[in-house]
């Protein structure tokens, strides 16, 4: 329960910190001023190495579409790549506010993706669970910083369910290199993960299992090079530390045990050329 006071009250300190260190932007222009239009497509060919507790260790190759857009009246959307030094989500928003460094968003996206799972009796398929939310995006001493909040949209599925995230980065440029390194924490509540990850006490061939809520920590590190105007080579690796209550829970654990290459770490190797128009 510390961490739904905590995010919204370091975004809320984010704000503050920026309006502090911009002494000529006044409250009005911060809500008024928007930021630049415009926006980028880019399709491409990503062959991949990944292995983790929903995939099974594997090389596989697949078309990628990314691309953002960004207009001129604050509303925006992004769909972007697993490269993204910070989440890879889909997100529609709007731009609330723009103070010195720092951009402030609400935003629409997920806490947590569909889930189905096959065993017997006990088998279940579950939707994605989305969020509505505010995202603050800036830098820190140096560092790139992105803090999210967000509370759960999809009251058929279950009630209630919060959602956390804090990143930070660093970018550097080495003659036609871009290189990047970023770690994040992922939080999803009980109420979250539980509906998820929660074994009932129906289940035929499962103990019973109350997930708590818990953190995904992930770090990524990835290069960028354009090789044309339009042509785009990248490559990266991440790594994700999965939240005790995901990897203790009855249903990952027959994951584990009874499908070869899985694993309660997840790991992605990635490799990719993009077209970008």
């Amino acid at each position: 329960m510390k961490t739904l006071f905590i995010i919204p009250l370091v975004v809320c300190s984010a704000f503050s910190y920026a309006n502090v260190q911009t002494s000529t932007t006044n409250l009005s222009d911060a809500f008024s001023n928007k930021r630049d239009p415009g926006g980028y497509f880019s399709t491409g060919l990503v062959l991949e190495h990944q292995q983790g507790l929903y995939k099974s260790e594997g090389f596989e190759s697949r078309l990628s579409l990314r691309g953002a857009y960004y207009f001129e009246n604050g509303l925006f959307l992004e769909l972007p790549g697993f490269s993204d030094k910070f989440e890879s989500n889909f997100a529609v928003g709007y731009n609330l506010a723009n103070v010195g460094d720092w951009e402030f968003d609400s935003i629409f996206s997920t806490a947590h993706g569909e889930l189905n799972y096959n065993y017997r009796e006990d088998s279940f398929n579950k939707n994605s669970t989305p969020y509505i939310g505010l995202r603050a995006m800036g830098t820190i001493a140096g560092l790139d910083a992105m803090f999210i909040y967000g509370i759960n949209t999809n009251k058929s599925d279950f009630s209630g369910g919060h959602y956390a995230a804090a990143w930070l980065a660093k970018s550097w440029n080495v003659q036609n290199w871009h290189f990047f390194s970023s770690i994040g924490l992922q939080y999803r509540d009980d109420e979250i993960l539980d509906y998820y990850y929660g074994v009932p006490e129906s289940a035929r061939y499962h103990p019973t299992f109350n997930a708590d809520g818990g953190f995904n920590f992930i770090y990524k590190m990835g290069v960028k090079k354009p090789i044309t105007e339009n042509w785009l080579v990248e490559g990266f690796l991440s790594y994700t530390d999965y939240a005790d209550s995901i990897v203790d829970s009855p249903y990952s654990q027959n994951i584990l045990k009874f499908n070869e290459g899985r694993s309660d770490k997840g790991s992605r190797i990635s490799v990719s050329l993009h077209y970008v128009f």
